[in-house]
Order: structure tokens, then C-alpha cells, then sequence
């Protein structure tokens, strides 16, 4: 938006202020829609084709993401858990990684190929470009990168690499991925 339109829009919201608000069900339905699992529903096939997952395993995963075990801890403001992917989706690590609104995930250098699916909030890259739900990143072996979570939301997103070396490493290390064992 230009200048002109933003000063449109700041209009239009000031003069719809007064509006009635929505019923308080229809309020509480949608807050628990944003706030659920449903909230990933747009992005079930992306993740079902790059996990090779389906059906109820592919919705257990899901819920895993709202579920408060199972996570492991990282650095602060970073938590993940591993899961075993479909034979299409076959990589040596796969995992769900959530990140608290700025936290930053260290510099590290891919192993392997890696490619990731942002679910929720905003991934952050080193040049600063800003990557939201429903973009797909491909990291080649060889690659070094760090990134961060946006502001607002947590940062959710699906990886599947071929493990990844930390620049500090004393920064952080992953547990591999048969301690502790995870569930589908």
C-alpha cells in the first residue's frame, strides 16, 4: 500500500470501530479454530507430501505440536521432536522445531540436503528475508545459514535433513533421534 491507501484503510478501521462485535460463540469457535490444530489444516497436504505421511498418522503428528511432552528443549526459546517419516520422505533425521517469538536457531552447516515447511509464524534468514506458513526451504549439503522466529506467533516448522554440524558448538546439538524414542 501507498501512503494514501494505508491513510484509506486507517479510515475505514476507525469508522468500523463501532461495529457490534461478533457473537461470543462464533468468537469462542473461531479464537479455537487460530489457536488449534485446524489452524494447519490449509498445509495437511504439503506436509502429508514432503513427510510421506497419511490419514491418521499424519494427524497424530499434527496434534503433537499442541501436546505438551514429547518436545525436547533446546537453547532457550527453542524446542523439537523427532519423527520417522514415510519410505518417500526417507531422510536420516525428520523433526517438528518451534521457536518462541525471537529466538534464534544457531548457525550450523547441512550435512545433507534439508528441506523445511514453515506451519505457523515467521522464519527469519540470515539475508533477512522473511518466510511464512506454507513456504518451502531447500538447504543443500554444504550450506550455512542461522535464522530466527518473527515476532507475534511461535515459529512451527517440519524439517528433513541429513543432519546438520554447529558452527559454536557449543551453541547447541541435537539429540539424536532415538533418544528419546518418539511417536509417530
Amino acid at each position: 500500500m501507498n501512503g494514501d491507501d494505508d491513510k484509506l484503510f486507517e479510515a475505514w478501521v476507525a469508522a468500523r470501530a463501532g461495529e457490534e462485535a461478533p457473537p461470543a460463540r462464533a468468537r469462542a469457535r473461531l479464537l479455537d479454530a487460530v489457536a488449534g490444530v485446524d489452524r494447519f489444516a490449509p498445509l495437511l497436504d504439503a506436509v502429508g507430501r514432503l513427510t510421506d505421511l497419511a490419514g491418521e498418522t499424519l494427524s497424530a503428528l499434527i496434534r503433537r505440536i499442541d501436546e505438551p511432552g514429547g518436545w525436547i528443549d533446546g537453547p532457550p526459546g527453542i524446542r523439537y521432536f523427532h519423527f520417522s517419516p514415510g519410505p518417500a520422505g526417507a531422510a536420516p533425521e525428520a523433526g517438528i522445531v518451534r521457536l518462541r517469538p525471537g529466538a534464534l536457531f544457531p548457525r550450523h552447516r547441512h550435512l545433507g540436503d534439508e528441506v523445511s515447511l514453515v506451519l505457523d509464524g515467521v522464519l527469519v534468514d540470515d539475508d533477512r528475508r522473511r518466510h511464512g506458513p506454507g513456504t518451502v526451504l531447500a538447504s543443500p549439503a554444504g550450506s550455512e545459514h542461522a535464522y530466527h522466529a518473527g515476532p507475534g506467533r511461535d515459529l512451527v516448522l517440519v524439517s528433513l535433513h541429513g543432519g546438520v554440524a554447529f558452527t559454536d558448538p557449543d551453541s547447541f546439538q541435537l539429540q539424536p533421534k532415538d533418544q528419546p524414542k518418539s511417536r509417530p
